[in-house]
């Protein structure tokens, strides 16, 4: 499963440069799936994608489609809202805002929107849900000392804390924990780290029945755990020691931490990240050198050199991308965002590899 982003992305998408080569022929067909100024955020294996779009300067909504058309989710009489994930029996995950400025989350189910209310005493940001209904969430301290919290909350609204990282250079240092993603048995990733200035060594984690595990790291920080398989693999991106906050994608896999970027130690400046993951081990992310790409368990492909390049699309934002092989993504076309579909022409319909031993 995958993790939200703010619109913030559509500023930083601009930066990455497009893919020339046309394809022999094009494996993604396009579909747009929201209007104008949109984001994809989730895709689940019904193909129904979820995201956010702007309907003026200082407000968003949250939206689904089912390949039917744009259904806009409401704000609970909010100002704006949201929609950061969605599970396979289409209940959708997502934020939003009061008039009085506070942040709530909300579930979207049968045409119903359900306040889920925040936790308490923590400006609280929801993240993901699974099949069980299952939430992720992150909730950060009114006073900076305390820091940020991770959390998993119940089908029955419990929410528990799940802790950071227990590292012994941060004994007595107030930490930080973003919970970013969950799997369909509760797996959870995310970014943990100590409270610090003016920059946080976070690093990507595993927390299983618990039990919270630290990834490990290419020689640098900071790092962060972003989406989560029901096998247990892991993607998101990992700083290295070269060039500038260089980074590159990852895949975490039965305890080996594999670089997916490709590109050689001696290029420099490299920025890469994960950004959602299927069952398949199939990453989706951004890359500064090929825009939007896909790894298949080869190389990261650039989605731009993979679709029809006349209608003059540039997917920056790959976010979600299911075990059917179809993608959730934001593309750009002339200088203006839009919320996508990319459906493989020809799919593969291969099974999912089994799951992974606890």
């Amino acid at each position: 499963m995958r993790a939200p982003q703010s619109m913030t992305l559509f500023l930083l998408s601009l930066t990455f440069g497009m893919a020339s080569a046309a394809p022999a022929y094009p494996e993604y067909r396009v579909t747009v799936v929201a209007p104008a100024n949109s984001e994809a955020t989730d895709i689940n294996s019904a193909g129904v994608v979820v995201g956010t779009y702007r309907v003026s300067a200082a407000s968003t909504r949250g939206f689904l489609n089912r390949g039917k058309g744009l259904v806009d989710l409401g704000t609970l009489n909010g100002s704006s809202s949201s929609a950061a994930a969605i599970n396979d029996k289409g209940e959708v995950l997502g934020n939003w805002t009061t008039r009085g400025g506070q942040q709530h989350g909300f579930i979207y189910t049968k045409g119903k929107q359900r306040d889920i209310g925040a936790i308490r005493g923590r400006i609280t940001r929801y993240t993901d849900i699974n099949n069980a209904g299952y939430i992720t969430a992150k909730g950060d301290s009114r006073f900076a000392p305390d820091g940020s919290r991770g959390y998993l909350r119940d089908s029955s609204g419990k929410f528990r804390d799940i802790g950071n990282l227990d590292v012994p250079d941060w004994e007595g240092t107030p930490t930080l924990n973003t919970a970013l993603a969950l799997n369909n048995r509760n797996g959870v990733t995310g970014e943990s780290g100590p409270y610090s200035q003016p920059d946080q060594p976070l690093r990507a984690y595993t927390w299983t029945k618990g039990v919270m595990r630290d990834l490990g790291d290419f020689g640098w920080a900071p790092n962060g755990g972003v989406a989560i398989n029901d096998r247990g693999q892991i993607t998101g991106h990992m700083s290295v020691p070269t060039g500038f906050r260089s980074r590159v994608a990852f895949i975490y896999s039965n305890g080996r931490l594999i670089n997916i970027d490709g590109r050689p130690a001696k290029v420099e400046d490299r920025s890469s990240a994960g950004a959602g993951i299927n069952n398949h081990g199939h990453v989706v992310g951004s890359s500064d050198h090929l825009s939007g790409f896909v790894y298949r368990g080869k190389r990261m492909q650039s989605l731009n050199a993979l679709i029809d390049p006349a209608p003059g699309w540039n997917i920056v934002a790959p976010r979600a991308i299911n075990d059917a092989g179809q993608i959730a993504a934001t593309a750009y076309r002339k200088g203006v965002a839009y919320a996508v579909r990319l459906d493989l022409i020809r799919p593969n319909l291969l099974a999912a590899p089994e799951l992974e031993a606890d």
